[in-house]
């Protein structure tokens, strides 16, 4: 039942987002058509509108229209992006690599910071060094990603010259990858922090260190456990924040991502792949969530053992 469940739930999930993915674009200003016809320019007549518009299938009932719609997104044909005449999927499997690339490195770089300074605050409570590590992340959280990555475009790249200042460039994730991780971070070493020191503290902690444990041993395999679970869910909440996050650092550092991407297509009205866009990044969402779902059950087995007395 509980998986039944979870399959209705991404059935309406999926059944929502082509909803907000349609109607986004027929609330936008402008016409599809017109757009489609690069009416800035080719000089288009009426009747050359009104064509395009019976092809594109605009003169339907909107219910029609949006048949058609789940039907071509069930295909995978998210139609044809007006900027390049290529097919949208084909433009956003060129750029996801991109994305992947500055989101997953991205990722692994905050996780260090997180790990580094969690552990480093966590084993001093109320100490300098404490304090030093909450202090980073009330300085790092109140950066937006747009100023941290003009000023380290400024300094590495423009004035020490020590890092090229594209990203498609060797080397050149660097600067953005450090950007965004230090954008992420400041909440993941605040909750990560917290739990270890709660941790710390809980009975089953100190009944492991009273049977003679050495303290590493007790740290790694129980108090870092349960510490996880907090950090896990932090993650999951804030993945709209990182995938928000590229989009701005992909266009400062010119990386050809899906945030770039949809970023020209905002510019220029190219509905398609503002649409494809939508879709692409909730389904991302909902499946990484669904991953920190899962991942409960491996950290906490007193969560799948309930959830099965449940069932």
């Amino acid at each position: 039942m509980t998986w039944l469940k979870k399959l209705a739930e991404a059935a309406v999930f999926l059944l929502l987002l082509t909803l907000v993915s349609f109607m986004v674009v027929k609330l936008a200003p402008g016409d599809a058509a017109r757009s489609l016809l690069r009416m800035d320019t080719i000089a288009v007549t009426g009747q050359d509108i009104e064509a395009q518009r019976e092809q594109l299938g605009l003169n339907a009932p909107i219910w029609e229209q949006y048949l058609s719609y789940i039907a071509n997104v069930a295909r995978l044909n998210f139609g044809t992006s007006t900027m390049s005449s290529k097919p949208v999927v084909t433009e956003l499997a060129n750029a996801f690599p991109g994305t992947l690339l500055l989101a997953g490195w991205s990722l692994v770089v905050a996780l260090v910071i997180t790990a580094v300074l969690g552990i480093f605050a966590a084993r001093n409570a109320g100490k300098w060094q404490d304090r030093l590590a909450q202090g980073f992340c009330l300085v790092t959280s109140s950066l937006p990603a747009f100023w941290l990555g003009l000023l380290l475009l400024t300094v590495f790249a423009v004035g020490l010259g020590w890092l090229p200042s594209q990203g498609s460039r060797p080397g050149g994730l660097i600067l953005p990858v450090v950007c965004l991780a230090i954008v992420i971070a400041p909440p993941y070493v605040k909750v990560f922090r917290g739990s270890l020191v709660e941790a710390q503290e809980m009975d089953f902690v100190r009944a492991s260190r009273s049977r003679g444990l050495h303290e590493a041993t007790v740290f790694g395999k129980h108090v870092l456990r349960a510490s996880l679970i907090p950090l896990v869910t932090i993650m999951g909440m804030s993945l709209g924040s990182l995938l928000g996050g590229t989009v701005i650092v992909e266009k400062i550092f010119a990386i050809p991502g899906i945030g770039k991407l949809a970023l020209d297509a905002l510019t220029k009205r190219d509905y398609a792949v503002i649409q494809a866009f939508i879709l692409f990044i909730g389904i991302v969402v909902f499946l990484i969530n669904a991953l920190v779902d899962l991942s409960y059950r491996w950290l906490d087995p007193a969560i799948a053992l309930k959830e099965r007395k449940k069932a």
